[in-house]
């Protein structure tokens, strides 16, 4: 069974933008939270993407 690389992972990027986000909240200086919160949204775009790859190789586009 071949095994998925966390770059096509969807649930990893989601997990990973979720443990960042619960990160930030505990973060009482606003400069870091904000910045924290940012890589959050940029593993939900990482997540979108590995979605559509997904959706693509199923497709057979791939």
């Amino acid at each position: 069974m071949k095994q998925k690389k966390p770059f096509h992972d969807a649930k990893h990027w989601r997990g990973r933008a979720e443990a960042t986000r619960v990160k930030a909240e505990s973060l009482k200086d606003n400069t870091s939270r904000h910045r924290l919160l940012k890589v959050a949204k940029e593993y939900d775009k990482l997540a979108r993407l590995a979605e559509k790859r997904q959706r693509n190789e199923v497709d057979g586009q791939f």
